[in-house]
């Protein structure tokens, strides 16, 4: 996992097939914002640039304090239903939403504006045409 970026304002303000730009940093590639206590949410890029596997959830069975929801970026639409990635939530014991990358980013930041304690794993996706933020 690379180095990570502390911040208590983890907005994500703009996302492309290359990256995310969150709390006016760009992440090239995938990324993961983890709730992590003592020093407000920490953001990392995750070592894959356009699919996530059941291996990328290892990071978020250990946190200090469990999110009441993970929230999973998945690409540029939904081409099944993740059943493997369903399992794997339920064995490491957390709620998660798999959704479309641009429906991942607009659930964050609504979630992140209500104070509910959220987690973040996506990949890069175009915006789809029209989509405004």
């Amino acid at each position: 996992m690379a180095e990570l970026h502390h911040t208590d304002t983890p907005i994500i303000t703009d996302y492309d097939q290359q990256g995310f730009v969150v709390d006016h940093v760009r992440f090239n590639g995938a990324i993961a914002i983890l709730g992590v206590e003592q020093f407000g949410y920490a953001i990392t890029s995750v070592n894959t640039n356009t699919e996530l596997s059941t291996d990328d959830l290892n990071m978020f069975s250990n946190l200090a304090e469990d999110p009441h929801l993970l929230v999973i970026g998945i690409g540029e639409t939904m081409t099944h239903p993740y059943y493997d990635f369903r399992q794997k939530l339920m064995n490491i014991g957390l709620k998660g939403e798999i959704l479309p990358t641009s429906a991942a980013c607009r659930t964050w930041n609504l979630l992140l504006s209500e104070g509910r304690k959220v987690a973040l794993l996506a990949v890069p996706a175009s915006r789809s045409s029209g989509t405004k933020r």
